[in-house]
């Protein structure tokens, strides 16, 4: 009886030794260095992706609707929207058309220029987020009035093709 509850005792010490270290390591992990975002299409037909300095540079000179997809490379719902709803051929058109397309990774340390102020990604973040938390990934933003943080409207989880494109011609035909 003695011998295993020392037995059972030493495997619940390795355990949650081994938990502690990964907690250890985890909180320890740099954020990777700054690297562009990953292009959803390379090609012409494709939607036109850029950072979120260049996009909202570009949707304010041109006064578009800047559409951010914040995204992980982990997230498996992210990949199923950049090949089904960043894939279709009405929303490749509608975006490319009246809107500036953002892709946007919270865990990639980078600067970000939006109405004159320089955001790391995490102050980028909470900023798109009106100070709270993602709450998760994917995480749709749509900004018409970029002068207005206040006018940022969030869309979380994964956006169909359908309730994609009604989201569009909600900010489009305004």
């Amino acid at each position: 009886m003695k011998f295993k509850t020392s037995l059972l005792s030493l495997i619940a010490l390795c355990i949650c030794s081994f938990a502690i270290m990964a907690f250890m390591n985890q909180a320890t992990q740099k954020k990777v260095p700054v690297k562009k975002p990953i292009e959803a299409s390379q090609s012409s037909d494709g939607i036109q992706w850029y950072s979120m300095t260049e996009g909202y540079s570009k949707a304010s000179k041109e006064n578009k609707v800047l559409i951010v997809d914040v995204y992980t490379d982990w997230c498996y719902w992210c990949k199923v929207m950049d090949l089904q709803t960043y894939g279709n051929k009405n929303v490749i058109k509608k975006m490319n058309k009246y809107c500036i397309g953002v892709k946007f990774n919270p865990e990639v340390e980078g600067n970000h220029t939006v109405n004159g102020e320089t955001l790391s990604s995490d102050q980028l973040a909470t900023y798109l987020n009106k100070g709270g938390r993602m709450p998760g990934y994917p995480m749709t933003f749509v900004w018409k009035s970029l002068s207005d943080q206040t006018q940022i409207a969030p869309y979380s989880g994964y956006l169909d093709t359908t309730i994609f494109n009604s989201v569009l011609n909600r900010y489009i035909q305004e």
